[in-house]
C-alpha cells in the first residue's frame, strides 16, 4: 500500500505523482516530494509513476511574515 505523509493512500498507486498532486488539489508549484527517500525534481512529477509500495513524503511551503 501506498504511504503518503505516514498514512495509506489507497488511490495513489498507478498515477503519475502528477496527476496524484493534482487530484489533491496540491500546491504543485510550492511542494516538495520525497519519494522512497529520494527528492523528486519537479519535472520527474509528470513521469514518475506511483509503485504499490511507494512512501511518498509532501512538504508544502508557506509563506507569512510581515
Amino acid at each position: 500500500m501506498v504511504m503518503v505523509n505516514g498514512e495509506p493512500a489507497q488511490q495513489a498507486a498507478g498515477q503519475t505523482v502528477f496527476a496524484f498532486l493534482t487530484g489533491r488539489q496540491a500546491p504543485v508549484d510550492n511542494i516538495v516530494v520525497e519519494l522512497n527517500g529520494e527528492i523528486l525534481h519537479r519535472p520527474q512529477f509528470e513521469t514518475t509513476q506511483i509503485q504499490p509500495d511507494d512512501k511518498l513524503e509532501l512538504i508544502s511551503f508557506v509563506g507569512g511574515g510581515r
